[in-house]
């Protein structure tokens, strides 16, 4: 598995999927090369990422001449590409934390699309201070239920959910909460703690500090 490992993202460095991958990747200790040349804003990949991944779904990893695409598949492709122990896990070992992880990752990309939408994480991302107007009803649920489920996983400042170990759930679940921490929102103090200190670790603050071009893209 000697092979050259690129990592295919968003331009902006704004996307949270390619976040999960690109700290996947440092936290697994593996060398790799990132790539925004056949990316654009907002538009996925071009046609040559469709040709070779068949969905064309941002972002890609590409090893050697193997092609694969969405930060899920990737996440899974790298922890059985590179397994523990001599590599560490970014999911969980244990089959039942590891179920519950997939099961975490599905609902985190498929549930907040509202609050995704009002507490967009490119105003985070570029330091926006204009204070957001309050979420809609439909985006106030999802963000209950966010900080609800949470709390239930035993979210606090060590800054992992499953396992004891810090993984690919953790990424995904502190940027979902930091839309809502960022913008003062009354988040319990253990979630809040929990969103911090993975914002905080190395890997997580590689990819918030990295440079952006000088404009927002699109909420996305």
């Amino acid at each position: 598995m000697l092979e050259p490992l690129v990592l295919y993202m968003d331009a902006f460095w704004c996307s949270p999927w390619d976040a999960t991958v690109h700290v996947a990747l440092r936290e697994k200790g593996l060398s790799f090369h990132t790539s925004i040349s056949m990316m654009g804003p907002g538009v996925g990949v071009g046609e040559a990422m469709l040709e070779r991944t068949y969905t064309g779904t941002a972002p890609v990893l590409q090893h050697g001449s193997f092609w694969v695409a969405e930060s899920l598949a990737i996440v899974e492709y790298l922890d059985e590409a590179y397994p523990p122990p001599q590599w560490p896990g970014i999911l969980p070992d244990d089959v039942r934390d590891r179920a519950r992880a997939r099961q975490l990752l599905s609902w985190l990309r498929a549930s907040l699309e509202p609050l995704r939408r009002e507490r967009p994480i490119e105003a985070i991302l570029y330091r926006t201070r204009v204070v957001p107007p309050p979420l809609s009803p439909a985006a106030a649920k999802v963000a209950e239920r966010l900080v609800r489920v949470a709390e239930r996983l035993g979210a606090g400042p060590s800054g992992c959910l499953l396992g004891g170990r810090f993984g690919a759930v953790d990424v995904e679940m502190a940027f979902a909460l930091m839309r809502l921490v960022w913008a003062g929102a009354p988040v319990p103090g253990a979630v809040a703690a929990y969103a911090t200190a993975v914002w905080d670790r190395p890997s997580v603050r590689e990819f918030v500090d990295h440079p952006r071009p000088p404009y927002a893209p699109p909420s996305s």
